[in-house]
């Protein structure tokens, strides 16, 4: 741990524009005054090695560990070069701070090779999620893959800016992977931002016997999701991205101000929704 330590320390410096660590850091202590947890996810420089993005990941730990309210890891595997090495490496620092680790969506054609990896990595940390997207042709049957692995599942609704019949399509289709793991996933992050979906899905999974908390994206609403975890008494976890800035999202505000708008907005809406 100490060499890992040595390594992170010799990264190289944030680029211009990038978020810094130390922000993220003030912002999860932000939040958990309304106790709510950071999942905490790392873009990587673009010319970062997988063992540069390793080192740099397991020495943030330590700070993310001393957190008022408990931190996950949201882990870019194509930044680790989907390289197994690397992944345990990571996994056996944060099974040492007991803290959770989930795996990001990755590109469609590499989704079923990392699950091919899920239980010899689970092996390394029985905290360790994977990130599924409703919107993909093989999402049912990676969820049945990934259940028969043990792992805790992170539901995505990729396609949350699409209007008429194309949103409807991808709500089913959220809904209908929610109904596939329910009862089967012992625990179930729902990453969606519509209100009536999340509501469905969260009693549905509880009556399985599945827990469920909810996640605050940066890119989309909050309201509605801080309503359902209010009104249904669910976790909350809001996802926060340090390092290589995001790029233009759909809603086209996100990229210019990160910071500022980021907190004003959620901030409001806590204020309002959950008062501490």
């Amino acid at each position: 741990m100490a060499g890992a330590s040595r390594v992170a320390a010799q990264c190289r410096a944030p680029s211009r524009g990038a978020i810094r660590f130390d922000e993220v850091l003030a912002a999860a202590v932000r939040l958990a005054r309304w106790r709510m947890g950071a999942c905490v996810s790392y873009r990587p420089e673009s010319d970062e090695s997988p063992a540069e993005v390793a080192a740099r990941l397991i020495g943030s730990m330590a700070r993310l560990s001393e957190l008022p309210a408990e931190a996950a890891l949201l882990v870019q595997p194509a930044a680790l070069g989907q390289d197994a090495v690397q992944m345990m490496r990571l996994l056996a620092a944060a099974r040492s701070r007991a803290m959770p680790v989930t795996l990001d969506l990755v590109a469609p054609e590499a989704t079923g090779r990392l699950i091919d990896q899920l239980a010899m990595l689970r092996v390394h940390h029985d905290r360790l999620g994977l990130s599924l997207s409703a919107d993909r042709e093989s999402s049912l049957h990676d969820a049945d893959r990934a259940c028969e692995a043990g792992v805790r599942l992170r539901l995505v609704h990729e396609r949350w800016a699409d209007t008429g019949a194309a949103r409807r399509q991808s709500t089913e289709a959220f809904e209908r992977l929610v109904d596939r793991v329910a009862g089967r996933a012992t625990q179930v992050m729902l990453a969606c931002h519509d209100p009536q979906t999340l509501d469905r899905s969260v009693e549905q999974l509880r009556r399985a016997g599945s827990a469920v908390t909810l996640e605050l994206q940066p890119d989309q609403p909050r309201q509605g999701v801080l309503w359902v975890a209010r009104s249904r008494q669910v976790p909350v976890r809001s996802l926060l991205h340090y390092g290589r800035p995001a790029a233009p999202t759909r809603l086209g505000t996100l990229a210019r101000q990160p910071r500022v708008l980021w907190w004003s907005t959620l901030s409001s809406s806590l204020s309002t929704l959950l008062p501490a």
